[in-house]
């Protein structure tokens, strides 16, 4: 099975930026595993450990961003872009701002819980603090001639950090979760040769948007009653895919008529349908299993799926 993008400039793409302070983030404030989250009321010394490790990422996180990346030109006004046509990732990069809002979201979530909030305080104080998180690196963004305040990204990282709280106000949504899965594309595996021979590619796997697709899934089992849910197996879900296929390159245009390379077709959207695995039912029952199991359903586990858009195609394993 072959799977799919870009060529890497100097610029270090926003949505990098977002994923590394995303990552410290959790690194920082997420709890040592979920199950410890039962107890009544605020844990204080818990509450002062997240808040200080959280205060702390952010000073030495953005002192290390402003050396890093915001060297370009500054402006006295806000740079906004409304980049809604997708002419350069076919609006893929907004299913990474929307899993970047969202897993911030529910880390903090999560955070909240173990510190001794009850499930809608707790979504709901994730939910304001990964929004005010992101929308603070937005903003810095906003004023560099090179960046620039995006507001589909804006939408994007508000909607996926919106998810929590929706999943705690009305339970039956937690059934709709959001995965990604990743096979490295052409373009980053022989990213030399391609740039030797000036064509498209990519340099850094983050970027490889042709070879992520993001995914809507269902646990079918969470919606059906009766004699129906006893024959559907616990563990087994469906999925609609998002992908890309023929980008020209990372932060150039792939469609439209700037696009980077004249004379290549424009970059096209992919739908798949698809088996999903919910890694919440492994086998196994310590906390700290049953914390990284909850982890896993980020991905998608490969599984037949069938693209339905451009053309009909059949995978047997779908990566």
């Amino acid at each position: 099975m072959t799977h799919r993008h870009h060529t890497g400039s100097h610029a270090v793409p926003p949505l990098c930026r977002r994923v590394l302070l995303v990552a410290l983030t959790v690194l920082l404030c997420a709890p040592a595993h979920a199950d410890d989250g039962d107890a009544t009321g605020v844990r204080y010394d818990r509450l002062a450990l997240v808040g200080g490790s959280a205060a702390t990422f952010r000073y030495l996180g953005f002192r290390y961003v402003d050396r890093a990346w915001y060297q370009g030109q500054k402006r006295d006004s806000i740079r906004w872009l409304n980049d809604w046509d997708g002419a350069t990732y076919v609006n893929f990069d907004k299913a990474g701002h929307f899993m970047g809002g969202l897993f911030l979201a529910q880390t903090l979530n999560d955070a909240y819980t173990w510190v001794g909030f009850g499930p809608r305080s707790a979504a709901l104080l994730g939910t304001v603090t990964s929004w005010a998180a992101l929308r603070e690196i937005e903003m810095r963004d906003a004023y560099f001639d090179q960046w620039g305040f995006s507001i589909p990204d804006f939408v994007a990282n508000t909607a996926g950090a919106s998810l929590p709280l929706v999943h705690a106000l009305f339970p039956r949504t937690n059934a709709i979760r959001f995965k990604f899965s990743y096979y490295p594309s052409s373009l980053y595996r022989d990213r030399e040769r391609r740039a030797l021979a000036d064509r498209p590619h990519i340099d850094h796997a983050i970027d490889d948007y042709e070879g992520m697709t993001a995914w809507i899934t269902i646990a079918i089992d969470e919606w059906l009653s009766g004699r129906a849910g006893e024959l559907w197996p616990d563990y087994l879900g469906l999925g609609l895919g998002y992908g890309v296929v023929g980008l020209h390159g990372s932060n150039v245009k792939s469609r439209g008529r700037f696009k980077h390379y004249k004379n290549r077709l424009d970059a096209r959207p992919e739908l798949f349908l698809g088996l999903d695995f919910d890694a919440q039912h492994l086998p196994g029952t310590h906390p700290v299993w049953r914390h990284f199991a909850e982890q896993l359903n980020w991905v998608r586990f490969p599984a037949p799926a069938i693209r339905v858009y451009p053309d009909l195609r059949f995978y047997l394993i779908y990566m």
